[in-house]
C-alpha cells in the first residue's frame, strides 16, 4: 500500500503515535517534533516546501526525482491532522518544475504556488519541509531512510549517511572558509561537522581566490530577492548589509561597519519572523566574526587578498614599454585610453572598468594589472621614449 492509503487503513490516532514514537522531527531549520505539530495544528492546512532562507534550492532534486513520495507525505500530513487543504511552495522562479509537478499534484490535490512560504498567514498551519513530508512517507511505508542529499557544486549531488564528515565530501587542503547550509565556518571548524550539518544540501568550499566580502554580497543578493519585504527588520536590515558589504568591496569601507554589521546583524536574528531575515544575518555575522581579517585588509590595507575585487586592482601604461601602436584604443568598449600614433597612451582610472580587453591586445605587454601603488605616468601626451620621471 502506499503511505496515504495505509494512513487511512491505521486510523488517524494510530498514525499519529505512530510517528510519535519514531521522534520523526522537520528537516531544516525548524527541527521540532512533527507528532507536537501535529497535534496542535489539528483541522488545519498543509503548507510544504523548501526552507524560505534556501536560495541554493538543491534539495528541489527530491521532486524532481521523487514527487510522488513527497505528495504522499503531505497528503498523509494532511489526512492525520484534517486539513482541508494542501500547498507546496515552489521558488518564484521555478516555474518550469511547477508545471511539470502540475499533473501529478492534481492526483493528489495538492495546489502548487510558485512564491516563500507567508508563515505570518501560516500560523495556524502544519508546515512541512520538502524532505520531511519525503521521510513521512517512508516511515509510513516501514522504509525510513536517514541519508541527506548533498551537492558540492550546486548543480548535481548524492545521497550520503548523515554522519559523513564533511573531510570525506570534500577537499579542506588549502580551503579559507567553508559554507555549509547557511553559515560559513572555518576549516578547522568544518572538519568536525557531518553532512547533516548542511541542512540546505549544499557545501561550498572557498579557497584562496574566493574573497568573503564577495560572497556574503553574493548572498544578501539573493536574500533581497526573495524576501517578502513584510518585516521590517528583515526588509531594512538587508538593504544595510548589502550597502556595507558593496561599499567595502568598492574600496568605500568605513570604520564602523564590522560594528554596524554585529548590532544589526543581531537585531535581524531576534525579530524577523521567517528564516529569511535570520540566517541571511547569521552569514554576515559569521564573516565579520570568524574572517575579519579579510575585512579589514579591504577597508585598511586597501587589498583584496583574493585579488578579486577590482576596486583595488589599477590597470595602468607602462611609459617605459608602450610604443604608441594604438592596438589597446581599437578594443577599449568604454574609450577611456587616450592616445595617438608614436605617443605614450594613457588609461583615465575614473572610467576604466578594469574589463582587462587592453591588456589582452598589447603585444608590447606595456598594460600593466596591479593592486599596488601606481607608479609615476605621464599626465599629458608624449611622445615614446621622451617620459622621464624626474
Amino acid at each position: 500500500m502506499s503511505a496515504l492509503e495505509t494512513v487511512k487503513a491505521m486510523g488517524r490516532e494510530a498514525a499519529l503515535e505512530k510517528i510519535k514514537a519514531a521522534g520523526l522531527k522537520d528537516y531544516g531549520l525548524k527541527a521540532g517534533s512533527i507528532a507536537e505539530r501535529m497535534e496542535k495544528a489539528k483541522g488545519s492546512a498543509v503548507e510544504a516546501g523548501l526552507n524560505n532562507a534556501d536560495t541554493d534550492q538543491v534539495l528541489l532534486a527530491l521532486l524532481a526525482q521523487s514527487p510522488e513520495k513527497v505528495f504522499e507525505g503531505m497528503c498523509a500530513a494532511a489526512y492525520v491532522v484534517g486539513a482541508e487543504t494542501v500547498t507546496l511552495y515552489l521558488p518564484a522562479g521555478e516555474t518550469t518544475l511547477a508545471e511539470n509537478l502540475k499533473e501529478t499534484a492534481g492526483k493528489y490535490g495538492v495546489s502548487i504556488v510558485n512564491d516563500i512560504i507567508d508563515v505570518r498567514a501560516a500560523e495556524e498551519c502544519l508546515l512541512l519541509h520538502i524532505v520531511t513530508a519525503a521521510r513521512l512517507a517512508d516511515l509510513l511505508e516501514d522504509s525510513v531512510d536517514e541519508s541527506v542529499f548533498i551537492s558540492t557544486d550546486g548543480n548535481t549531488g548524492t545521497w550520503v549517511a548523515a554522519d559523513t564528515k564533511v573531510g570525506d565530501l570534500v577537499s579542506l587542503e588549502g580551503a579559507k572558509a567553508v559554507r555549509m547550509g547557511y553559515r560559513l565556518y572555518t576549516p578547522e571548524e568544518a572538519k568536525e561537522l557531518t553532512a547533516a550539518d548542511a541542512i540546505n544540501g549544499r557545501i561550498r568550499v572557498l579557497g584562496e581566490k574566493d574573497c568573503v566580502v564577495q560572497e556574503v554580497l553574493t548572498q544578501l543578493g539573493r536574500d533581497r530577492q526573495i524576501s517578502c519585504g513584510k518585516c521590517v527588520f528583515c526588509r531594512e536590515g538587508l538593504i544595510q548589509l548589502e550597502y556595507m558589504q558593496r561599499e567595502i568591496t568598492a574600496a568605500r569601507g568605513k570604520g564602523d561597519f564590522l560594528d554596524l554589521t554585529r548590532e544589526i546583524g543581531q537585531a535581524m536574528c531576534g525579530n524577523t519572523l521567517c528564516t529569511v531575515g535570520q540566517e541571511s544575518a547569521w552569514m554576515a555575522l559569521d564573516a565579520v566574526e570568524k574572517f575579519g581579517d579579510e575585512y579589514v585588509s579591504h577597508m585598511k590595507k586597501n587589498k583584496c587578498p583574493a585579488g578579486v575585487c577590482s576596486a583595488f586592482e589599477h590597470i595602468y601604461i607602462d611609459p617605459k614599454a608602450c610604443t604608441g601602436c594604438g592596438d589597446c584604443l581599437d578594443v577599449c568598449p568604454k574609450e577611456c585610453i587616450e592616445g595617438k600614433a608614436k605617443y605614450i597612451h594613457m588609461i583615465d582610472e575614473f572610467e576604466c572598468t578594469k574589463c582587462g580587453k587592453c591588456v589582452e591586445a598589447c603585444g608590447e605587454e606595456a598594460i600593466v594589472r596591479t593592486s599596488g601603488k601606481l607608479p609615476k605616468l605621464p599626465t599629458r601626451l608624449t611622445k615614446v621614449g621622451k617620459f622621464r620621471k624626474h
